[in-house]
Order: C-alpha cells, then structure tokens, then sequence
C-alpha cells in the first residue's frame, strides 16, 4: 500500500476505535457479560462483487476469490482479567480491538474492489470476483491484500491499540480460496440476507487460522501466476479438516 491509503486505513482504525470508545461511554456498564457480535445488514441490497442487487427466486453462479480474516485467541482474552489504561474487562478489551480491526480490514480490501460481505464477530469475509478474462490477475490481487491485511494493516491497529491503551499486539490469520458460488437469498420471509454459497467461503474459513500468516487452498494454488525466480514458497498444511488439501505461504 502506498502512503495515502495506509494513511486511510489507519483514519478507519481510528474512526472505528473512535466510536467504540464512545459506545462503551453509553452501554458499556449493561453490556459486561454478553459477547460481542458485529452482524452484516439485511436486505436485498448486496455487498457481494458484481451482484448490487439479488432477486428472490433468482439465483446465479458467479467464480470468487474468498478472503477471511479474523483474531486469533479472541475468546480466551474475552476472559482475560488482566487490567489496561480505561479498560476494566476482557470484553471492552475486545470490543475495542475489533472496532480497529474490522474497518481497517474493509478499507484495506477496497483498494482493490474487494467488499466485505459478511462480518464474523471477530473477522470479516471479504469476496473479490474473478476476472474471467484474466485470473491470474484476481488471483495475485487477493493474495496482495490478504498479505497487507496480516502485515501493514495489523501493525497499524496494533500501534493504535498500544498507543491508546497500551494493549499487546493482536494476531490475526488470513485465508484464501477460488471457486465458483451461488449468490442467493437465505432467511424467512420476514428476513432476507443476500449471501454467496460455495466452496471458496467454506475454505477460506478453514484456513484462516493460521497466526500472522496467508494460508490458501489447493484450487488457488493451482491457479497461482507462475513467474521464473518466483521467491514465494507453498508449505503443506497438515491441522486442517480431513480431505482438505491447504497451504501456508512462506516470504523469503
């Protein structure tokens, strides 16, 4: 990332910790035992790549690169007793935290036309459709921003975090995949939910638990740009659910 966006990616941290801070100022005091849970808003309205409106009965299939990136260890710091500066509760703690992180992961994806679809609590889902003319190209986009994510993105809501509330450093893993997805409507009548169902959004889940690292599965892999003196690495991965084939990518 250039300056410019790396300093706009730092304003969404600050925006985001800015108004947690805020909201906790009201609620925080009812709020001391119940999870934090950032949920995706409803409607036919979509956020989903090349699909800004779905239509009910109308299905279609369209090829995705899915991101997921969420927090490492999150639960076990909801229960963390340790104190910091204006912080009396493992629950705050992390609410703050994904209050930075989400939006820097979503300004960070928007560089490159990737939109988060769906917010996971404590991690985003982040969808780039495929160019079909130039995969290759959709491909490398999405690994560059799942690399800025774990890397250049987490070191500037980590130097916030410390600076406001001298909060250790968070971890965060980044999973990617390739496949093709149905994007429909799911709910009750009183209650539909554009969402894009597939392979990719299911592995890139699974994969997204690595710590400070991009993991991918096999299909993108396959997919990868091949490139004489290519300094990336592929380590198979072998802490994934049984006949799924993943790998971690190793930088010189």
């Amino acid at each position: 990332m250039n300056n410019h966006q790396l300093a706009a990616v730092r304003k969404a941290a600050v925006d985001g910790l800015d108004g947690a801070v805020r909201t906790w100022k009201k609620v925080g005091m009812i709020m001391d035992s119940i999870n934090a849970s950032i949920e995706s808003r409803a409607g036919n309205e979509s956020n989903i790549p090349g699909h800004p409106y779905v239509q009910q009965g109308k299905p279609e299939v369209t090829e995705f690169v899915a991101l997921v990136v969420d927090m490492r260890n999150s639960s076990d710091r909801l229960q963390n007793l340790q104190k910091f500066p204006a912080i009396d509760s493992g629950f705050q703690r992390v609410f703050y935290e994904t209050s930075a992180l989400l939006p820097a992961l979503a300004t960070t994806a928007l560089f490159e036309d990737g939109h988060v679809t769906e917010y996971l609590g404590d991690g985003v889902l982040i969808l780039f459709k495929v160019d079909a003319n130039d995969r290759v190209k959709s491909v490398r986009t999405a690994y560059q921003v799942a690399d800025n994510c774990v890397t250049q993105t987490r070191q500037i809501v980590n130097e916030l975090l410390a600076e406001r509330f001298e909060l250790p450093n968070l971890s965060i893993g980044a999973g990617l995949s390739l496949s093709k997805a149905i994007v429909t409507l799911v709910g009750t009548s009183a209650f539909m939910q554009p969402k894009a169902i597939g392979q990719c959004v299911w592995e890139a889940s699974k994969l997204s638990s690595g710590t400070n690292t991009v993991r991918v599965s096999e299909n993108l892999k396959q997919a990868w740009p091949t490139a004489a003196g290519g300094t990336l690495r592929f380590e198979r991965l072998y802490d994934l659910p049984k006949k799924m084939v993943g790998f971690e990518i190793r930088k010189p």
